[in-house]
């Protein structure tokens, strides 16, 4: 059953913390948040944008997203 409380309250709190993917793997820092996104800065110079709806959770220091790392090519911007 899915809890009516979103994963993040503040998303200006998850600035530059780490972001994993479903499976575990880093896939890099949050640079910044839009209104429906996060902006991810991983690896290589790579930049994903990721919907705010794909946050699972956030512990305090990562966000994870419930995006297997094989499909976080589809948020490279």
């Amino acid at each position: 059953m899915q809890s009516s409380e979103p994963a993040v309250l503040r998303w200006d709190r998850v600035i530059h913390k780490g972001v994993r993917t479903k499976d575990g793997l880093p896939l890099g820092n949050i640079a910044s948040e839009e209104p429906d996104a996060i902006v991810v800065l991983g690896i290589k110079s790579r930049v994903y944008k990721i919907p705010k709806s794909r946050v699972e959770s956030f512990d305090g220091s990562q966000v994870l997203v419930d995006i297997p790392a094989k499909e976080t090519g589809g948020y490279l911007v």
